[in-house]
């Protein structure tokens, strides 16, 4: 009898300590279920402000430089020197204030865990003709793009691409310095396809060099900006399982490289667009249809 009773409240505490453990065991799932709501939370949160700021700021900005433009190219009527060299500051700086909303916006936009890459094939060489067209109108600096060729095609997303572009564009004219010419080409080489930037100015010194990809390091005089644009390049690239490379003598100019998988002639053109996830990594992992 003494030998059951003591089975019985041995198999007691067991369930007791049993139900114990399950009740801490759910009170730290709730636990780590609420810290998980909560940092989520606060990462939208985060997320939300530099997106709300960029787009308020983008859009009026997008106005003026709109209105500018229109008054450079005298739709209104003809200007006299004094009021050229005005409307080409205000193009100038809304195109720069302009394109660091546009940054901060995509820097968000690939911070958040969501993000998508619309994935669709992409002519590397009519993408750059529109992107030097669209900023020879607000550069001084001659931006020189090499010949027609053969599409270069690539996997990508457009605007993503075109903002890269666009960033190592400006770049170049930032550092090339008066008196200099930016070269733009592009081409393919053993399944990759290459656009390369190329100023005959002064050149980049190492200290540049290092902090061409870093954020906020704005440079001085002539070759000040806020630092975001190569930063946000390095990024793209990254996202499109491509790469930024430097080749820069001070006093002799600077190229970036710029290279991207090309499109393989099996992929069927008329398939659903890739869609992109995210990888345990961070970087965006692209699937075929649905």
């Amino acid at each position: 009898m003494s030998v059951l009773v003591a089975v019985a409240v041995v198999a007691t505490g067991a369930a007791v300590w049993g139900l114990g453990a399950w009740q801490r065991t759910r009170r730290e799932l709730a636990g780590a279920r609420a810290e998980a709501a909560e940092a989520r939370s606060l990462l939208a949160a985060r997320l939300e402000r530099p997106s709300v700021f960029s787009h308020e700021v983008r859009t009026p900005l997008a106005l003026v430089k709109g209105a500018a433009e229109l008054l450079l190219e005298e739709t209104p009527g003809p200007l006299n020197d004094r009021q050229r060299e005005f409307v080409t500051t205000i193009v100038f700086n809304a195109d720069q204030v302009v394109g660091m909303a546009e940054n901060m916006l995509t820097e968000a936009r690939m911070s958040s865990r969501l993000f998508q890459l619309d994935v669709a094939p992409v002519d590397l060489r009519e993408l750059a003709q529109d992107t030097v067209q669209g900023l020879r109108r607000i550069h001084d600096t001659p931006i020189r793009l090499a010949g027609a060729g053969r599409p270069v095609v690539v996997e990508g997303d457009a605007g993503l691409l075109r903002q890269a572009l666009v960033n190592v564009v400006t770049n170049a004219v930032r550092h090339a310095g008066p008196g200099a010419t930016v070269h733009v080409d592009v081409g393919d080489h053993e399944g990759q396809a290459v656009v390369a930037v190329h100023d005959d100015g002064a050149g980049m010194t190492e200290e540049e060099r290092s902090a061409l990809f870093e954020p906020f390091a704005v440079g001085d005089g002539s070759h000040a900006g806020t630092g975001l644009g190569m930063m946000i390049t390095e990024s793209i690239l990254a996202e499109h399982r491509g790469r930024v490379l430097v080749d820069t003598v001070s006093e002799r100019g600077t190229t970036v490289f710029i290279t991207l998988p090309c499109r393989r002639d099996d992929e069927d053109p008329a398939a659903d667009p890739a869609e992109a996830t995210r990888r345990p990594d961070g970087t965006a992992e692209r699937t075929r249809g649905r």
